[in-house]
């Protein structure tokens, strides 16, 4: 008999079902479709355990295991059948091989409620720039409809971020997560507007949670790994800014990877730790390598970056340094046109 091929799978997330009444609607419908339908060929061997009576919910945690494709489709075809009498909620599956994706699905939930309308016209009017107050009284009634909406106070707080609403954001992404710890970006979004506040020790904090409620194979994993170095950088605490930064400069990201756009910046502050800690020649390779991109995505910083340069070639001992001083000094950058004039002088 021939081996059924398994891959591995990633599936995580809850569905709210909202009330008593729809838990039991859900219950009594799937129940036989689990014998008809599925012939119990599902990841969850007991479905009716992720049932969770005492919040009504269909809370999946955090799966990871080798299936078939048979019980991956059967379980993808459960959760989006529950997905049509959620009121909110969210669930991400992967199925990977060797570390590739293969097939993504994101569920959430669709359909006539209104809390479910109003939140997806709240999440779609936020995708237009200058609607943020517009995206945010739909959002808010989304949420009058269904208060435990995770993913309604996320989008929300993001919109309240954006209009430098920085308290109102700081509670909307906390009431977010008291309803769903695992909504990483949530998480993410209490460690931005810590970091706004200057308050780099919570922002830290919240950048772990980002990590854990996340899958290296989300952009925001590596997002928030590389959001933690900056704050470790900014806290002066240079070895673990490193540690952070190595993991991420040793990712390939595709150019559609979000992520990707930030490489010249994250380069440039690998750099700067390396110097700090006095380690030269890694500083140089950091810094070379943040120069090195052809297209820097608005980096903003490259007057500073040869300044920088400059000053670690200068304290290797490398006679070129001159050349980056000039460089950042036509770029405008003060401190190199107070050191070249000094040179001159000496």
């Amino acid at each position: 008999m021939q081996t059924q091929v398994q891959y591995k799978v990633i599936i995580q997330g809850k569905l709210e079902l909202a009330s008593e009444k729809t838990m039991k609607q859900v219950i009594d419908q799937i129940t036989p479709r689990l014998d008809t339908h599925y012939k119990r060929e599902l990841i969850f061997k007991q479905p009716e355990l992720i049932f969770k009576l005492e919040d009504y919910t269909l809370d999946l945690g955090r799966y990871i295991g080798n299936v078939t494709e048979k019980y991956w489709k059967n379980t993808i075809n459960f959760i989006e059948y529950c997905a049509g009498f959620a009121s909110a909620g969210s669930v991400d599956a992967w199925m990977t091989d060797s570390g590739k994706i293969l097939q993504h699905y994101h569920i959430e939930p669709k359909g006539e409620k209104s809390c479910v309308m109003l939140y997806q016209s709240g999440k779609k009017t936020s995708e237009q720039k200058g609607a943020e107050k517009e995206a945010i009284q739909i959002l808010t009634e989304a949420i009058e409809k269904f208060e435990r909406h995770s993913q309604a106070y996320t989008q929300r707080g993001y919109m309240n971020y954006t209009l430098k609403n920085y308290d109102d954001a700081l509670y909307d992404f906390k009431k977010a997560i008291s309803f769903d710890n695992l909504n990483s970006s949530a998480h993410y979004g209490v460690a931005r507007t810590y970091m706004i506040k200057k308050n780099y020790s919570e922002a830290i904090n919240s950048l772990e949670e980002t990590t854990k409620s996340s899958i290296a194979l989300q952009p925001i994993y590596w997002a928030a790994r590389r959001t933690k170095a900056y704050c470790h950088l900014e806290l002066k605490q240079y070895e673990q800014a490193i540690n952070e930064f190595k993991l991420v400069s040793t990712r390939n990201f595709e150019k559609s990877d979000s992520n990707f756009k930030h490489l010249p910046m994250m380069w440039f502050s690998y750099g700067k730790a390396f110097f700090a800690t006095g380690k030269l020649d890694e500083a140089l390779h950091a810094f070379d390598k943040s120069e090195s991109f052809e297209d820097n995505h608005g980096f903003d910083n490259r007057s500073e970056l040869f300044m920088q340069r400059g000053l670690a070639r200068k304290a290797a001992g490398k006679a070129d340094f001159i050349i980056d001083l000039k460089r950042a000094s036509e770029l405008g950058n003060e401190d190199a046109v107070r050191l070249l004039s000094e040179l001159q002088l000496s």
